[in-house]
């Protein structure tokens, strides 16, 4: 059943609540899934607004905001996310991360999970991270990672993990200008996809990520899902789209940068979007 309401995070905008995903009502999925509390809705404007007022509001870590459909998703550079309804899996994380964890590797540890979790549909193959936050597979995006952080005065209170992941998707699902470089999993693999087993996967992979400290290396398989390792690439600005660096890319620094070289020698890169000359996005 669909009802409607007005979430938090939704600046009195109605969202659509829902009392069942896939089969399950909220509070079955919280005993599943290991997680103090489940919010289900059928469309809203963004899942990571909701977690965000929900983290403002005291609600505990691990809580997580999901819904079939979101109006405005975004990812990086406030650019816009296609979320259509029933076609793949679009939710929010709420997480406290330890004090002194290193705040800049965490897209990479997340995308490195999902990608992790997305394996077990497309063995042999690794599902292909593109700093800071792309999942890549085929040579086309397959999801993304958007995490966002509520600080105040200075200090850090609460983060949000958003996780858009293309499940479903035909070539006509996906709006013209994106058709030719992005991709779902179904597309990829053939296989049918069922969203709970992926969310249960994925859910279940992320447990040990969000639990790392900051002494912590990045994992040691991301060198075999860095799709931007040896590639010649261009860091242009988010706001105004100027190149800030060009240069070939050579792994990723202990604290999460991207490392380039470039003709004046090494540069770490921890902000800006990533074009590959001649290839992905």
């Amino acid at each position: 059943m669909v009802t409607s309401g007005s979430p938090p995070g939704e600046s009195g905008q109605d969202a659509l609540l829902l009392d069942r995903w896939e089969g399950c009502t909220s509070a079955e999925l919280r005993s599943i899934w290991g997680v103090p509390a489940v919010y289900l809705f059928a469309a809203v404007g963004s899942t990571n607004d909701i977690a965000r007022r929900l983290g403002e509001q005291g609600a505990a870590t691990g809580t997580l905001v999901l819904a079939e459909e979101q109006r405005a998703g975004r990812g990086r550079g406030g650019k816009s996310w296609s979320s259509p309804r029933g076609l793949g899996l679009w939710l929010s994380l709420i997480h406290r991360p330890p004090t002194g964890a290193w705040i800049g590797q965490l897209p990479l540890r997340i995308a490195i999970g999902t990608a992790a979790a997305l394996d077990h549909w497309c063995e042999p193959k690794p599902v292909g991270v593109k700093w800071p936050n792309d999942l890549i597979l085929d040579g086309k995006k397959v999801g993304g990672i958007l995490c966002e952080g509520t600080w105040e005065k200075g200090e850090l209170r609460h983060m949000v993990i958003g996780i858009g992941l293309n499940l479903l998707q035909g070539r006509d699902d996906f709006p013209p200008q994106i058709r030719e470089r992005a991709t779902s999993l179904r597309a990829a693999t053939g296989q049918p996809i069922s969203r709970f087993d992926v969310a249960t996967e994925l859910l279940d992979r992320l447990q040990p990520v969000l639990r790392a400290q900051s002494s912590e290396a990045l994992p040691a398989d991301l060198a075999g899902r860095d799709v931007l390792r040896g590639r010649e690439v261009q860091i242009r600005g988010a706001e105004d789209a100027r190149t800030i660096a060009t240069g070939v890319a050579a792994g990723v620094a202990p604290d999460g940068a991207l490392v380039l070289t470039t003709r004046e020698g090494a540069v770490e890169v921890r902000s800006g979007t990533v074009h590959i000359v001649g290839g992905i996005g």
